[in-house]
């Protein structure tokens, strides 16, 4: 609050009733938010093209706040592509979670990894080749991190578990797989990851959905009890 003095001039009030109360700003959304405004910029420019300040500008913020989360540029790559794999674990999770049948959540599981592929556009392309690279490479950003990629990946791998061990407990899938659960969902996930990066390397020369479901109904037909 401010009062005239006779000079004319605006004084402020600093009695603590009118003293305003310092902004609380969230660190994990706020680190949340420089993540994604990084993935967008990674997955048009690449890792190398972007610079931090870039990132600053793309979050809305100065430079030096985003030092005040992330250290190097390589944690804030980090933390976005965490978050990028988040997002799609998200995503799949809310479009499974009403499926009650054992068998249509497989192939909806499937389903939504083709979907993930045939959408691809060059930006989507840059970011999962980014992400391939520096994962495989010893120099890459993420290689000393892959722990953290493979925490995110179990959480893929048990939703197929328990969608095999649901239907196995409902009568609909052979009892003995239960023992083998993670085994088939490791080969049904690699089937997947390696059909459709095969996919984009020879430029979609065959229909990837059809392979897709092809290999999921066979892995039904043979795990089923029915069959």
């Amino acid at each position: 609050m401010t009062a005239q003095s006779d000079s004319g001039f605006y004084l402020l009030n600093t009695s603590k009733n009118y003293l305003m109360s310092p902004k609380i700003v969230d660190k994990k959304q706020k680190s949340k938010e420089i993540s994604r405004a990084a993935l967008k910029l990674f997955s048009l420019k690449g890792y190398a093209a972007t610079s931090v300040g870039q990132i600053a500008k793309a979050a809305s913020i100065g430079k030096g706040t985003v030092y005040e989360y992330f250290d190097t540029k390589k944690d804030i790559f980090i933390a976005a592509i965490m978050e990028w794999m988040s997002l799609i674990l998200g995503h799949l999770s809310e479009h499974i979670k009403e499926i009650k049948d054992p068998v249509a959540r497989l192939r909806a599981m499937a389903e939504i990894n083709t979907e993930l592929v045939n959408s691809v556009n060059p930006t989507d392309l840059r970011l999962s080749m980014e992400f391939l690279r520096h994962s495989m490479v010893e120099d890459g950003v993420l290689y000393q991190h892959r722990y953290l990629i493979k925490d995110m990946l179990a959480g893929l791998r048990k939703m197929v578990v328990d969608t095999l061990l649901d239907g196995v407990s409902k009568g609909i899938f052979h009892p003995e797989i239960a023992r083998d659960a993670e085994k088939i969902a490791i080969n049904l996930l690699a089937y997947i990851d390696g059909i459709s990066l095969h996919s984009i390397l020879s430029k979609n020369y065959f229909d990837l959905k059809e392979q897709i479901n092809l290999y999921t109904q066979n892995l039904i037909n043979e795990i089923s009890v029915d069959s």
